[in-house]
């Protein structure tokens, strides 16, 4: 627009000036320079009104850092001298119509990345068509709103062995009572029922796969948000080793039983979107026993001043309790 401007206030100075001058030459280029001007405005302007864009998200889910892919059909413009342009993460306007951005389909892409785990919420795209002579511009926007679930990116970090002798046969996890049977061990008895003078009650148990190690993620007393993001790495580097070497089980917060892990291929991808889905959960700190691998965010390391990673300027993180809803939307 500043272009545009600029180029209609030099050709009506260069109209003034032939016309103090006397200079026919220098008349007729500044009236051709200023319809030029005038026919760029002009076809801006229909092709604002005429462009239709769609926008779509590849992914719903992906791994923090990688690219997520938007794609773009622009529809309307014809034989115009316009152009649809997107606008980057860097403030830069890309080309939709660009060889290198254009696919098969006909569609033109934009790769945004996200570099922080959880639900976020993908806003409309800015978009807007200018002129091939980039005189003129119109900005708006185009895409409906889509929730994306980044996944934490497992830390390279050596996996930690469990002491030698712990879990020896897997921890018996409480599930409740049931009435008291004979030849029950003391430790199970649930003495405040005896105490009552009610019926005797012994504890329930559910006995975890043999021989699992057991991962306790916990996220109170995170310092900052960088220290939740370092838990939910350093958990999903641990539990995906484990469960490569033979499997798991894992105690997230604010759950009462641990979720067993015992192969990458089916257990490990539904606890990743557990982990992404953390972000904003408000529990009380879990009970590690002794043996278990108990990854805490109040022991994050501290590498000194830490700059939050900026997201792209439509992308808006969710709570958990929001992605719950918006997922369910998109989704139907």
């Amino acid at each position: 627009m500043k272009r545009g401007v600029a180029t209609e206030l030099l050709g009506f100075a260069l109209l003034l000036a032939a016309t103090l001058l006397g200079s026919v030459a220098l008349f007729a280029f500044a009236l051709g320079l200023l319809v030029v001007v005038a026919g760029a405005l002009i076809v801006t302007t229909v092709g604002r009104r005429r462009v239709r864009v769609v926008r779509s998200v590849d992914q719903t889910e992906i791994v923090e850092g990688r690219p997520l892919t938007l794609r773009f059909r622009v529809a309307g413009l014809g034989s115009l001298p316009v152009h649809a342009e997107v606008r980057g993460d860097d403030g830069k306007w890309q080309r939709l119509d660009a060889d290198a951005v254009r696919h098969a389909d006909g569609s033109a892409a934009r790769r945004l990345t996200i570099e922080r785990p959880g639900a976020h919420l993908v806003g409309p795209s800015t978009l807007r068509v200018r002129d091939d002579l980039g005189l003129f511009s119109r900005t708006f926007t185009a895409g409906e709103p889509a929730v994306v679930l980044v996944l934490p990116a497992p830390a390279n970090a050596p996996v930690q062995q469990r002491p030698q002798g712990a879990d020896p046969g897997g921890d018996p996890e409480p599930d409740g009572l049931q009435p008291y049977t004979r030849g029950t061990p003391v430790n199970r008895i649930h003495w405040p029922s005896v105490a009552r003078g009610g019926e005797w009650q012994e504890r329930r148990v559910l006995s975890a796969p043999r021989g699992l190690p057991l991962v306790v993620v916990d996220l109170s007393g995170a310092a900052s948000e960088e220290a939740v993001d370092w838990t939910l790495r350093a958990a999903a580097g641990q539990i995906q080793g484990m469960a490569r070497a033979g499997g798991c089980r894992v105690l997230l917060p604010g759950e009462r039983l641990p979720i067993a892990v015992e192969n990458v291929a089916e257990g490990w991808p539904p606890v990743h979107r557990r982990l992404a889905g953390l972000r904003g959960v408000e529990a009380l700190s879990p009970i590690a026993p002794p043996g278990a691998v108990h990854i805490r965010a109040a022991r994050a390391p501290i590498l000194g001043p830490v700059q939050t990673r900026r997201l792209p300027p439509e992308v808006v993180p969710l709570e958990q309790s929001n992605y719950s809803q918006g997922a369910g939307r998109h989704r139907g």
